[in-house]
């Protein structure tokens, strides 16, 4: 991932069949998507993210897909103020549970431009 925060002009990512090298994808303050508009995590070994709106500052759509493992959205994500949407399929109840927190809380502050789908509660996840 450090190589790609270096692209200048990315504005679409999407992370598919356990592109991550391990579980957690944890941000420094220094790694910044500048440009990013769109992120897609698709079946990963996701457990731990910790992110903020610092490192997503024009983020409008967040998707993930079949993130069996990851526990829970980072809470800043709700901070930033160009992100549009956020859909989950098929992952975490826990994970569904911090969106759904995100969406309150941003719904409390007066800001409801925030969207938020949840799809396919996974089987294995009760």
């Amino acid at each position: 991932m450090a190589n790609i925060v270096t692209l200048p002009n990315l504005q679409v990512l999407k992370i598919k069949d356990n592109g991550f090298d391990g579980d957690a994808w944890r941000l420094s303050d220094e790694e910044i998507f500048n440009q990013l508009k769109f992120l897609l995590i698709d079946r990963t070994n996701l457990k731990r993210w910790k992110a903020g709106s610092v490192n997503f500052p024009k983020l409008q759509r967040l998707v993930l897909k079949r993130c069996i493992y990851l526990e829970e959205i980072p809470k800043d994500i709700g901070e930033i103020y160009t992100l549009e949407s956020i859909e989950l399929l098929n992952c975490r109840t826990s994970a569904a549970k911090s969106v759904k927190e995100i969406q309150e809380e941003q719904e409390s502050m007066g800001n409801d431009c925030l969207s938020v789908r949840i799809h396919d509660k996974p089987w294995w996840d009760h």
